[in-house]
């Protein structure tokens, strides 16, 4: 009997270290969901102001023109958009797809990629999802355009 108690315990133990960590990671997808929101918001802010711009988009781009820096600032904010709604399961792998092929379909979105893409790359550490997303976006960029391939 003692025997079957400490089994019915053991067993106890392990559901609710279970459910435990399944709720840590439902928390920690929201609290992701939620910083990229934020991010978006502070793109926005950024866009509508020139210096906010030049500041958000990096030293690369001081003494750019404010076009420039505010196309830069909107595919971050679409990149970062699509990432949301990828990380929450609001967008399919072939969606996805589709996404990163339109916004690499033209100079400017492959430029945009080449110089964001590795340091998207270094946020996913052994996050599996966030890796297959930076990949789509790689496929899309080796992928020849219409305008390569004649």
């Amino acid at each position: 009997m003692p025997i079957l108690f400490a089994l019915l315990l053991a067993a106890g133990v392990a559901v609710l270290l279970m459910l435990l960590v399944q709720r840590r990671e439902q928390h920690r997808e929201t609290l992701r969901a939620t910083v990229l929101r934020t991010q978006v918001e502070l793109l926005k802010a950024a866009a509508a102001d020139p210096e906010l711009g030049r500041a958000a988009a990096g030293a690369e781009f001081a003494g750019s023109e404010p076009g420039e820096v505010r196309r830069h600032l909107f595919f971050e904010a679409q990149v970062t958009a699509w990432e949301l709604r990828w990380r929450i399961g609001a967008l399919s792998e072939h969606q996805l797809r589709a996404h990163a092929s339109g916004l690499l379909a033209d100079e400017e979105g492959r430029r945009y990629w080449l110089r964001t893409r590795t340091d998207r790359a270094g946020l996913s550490g052994d996050d599996e999802k966030l890796r297959l997303f930076t990949k789509v976006f790689d496929d899309a960029l080796r992928t020849p355009q219409p305008a390569d391939a004649g």
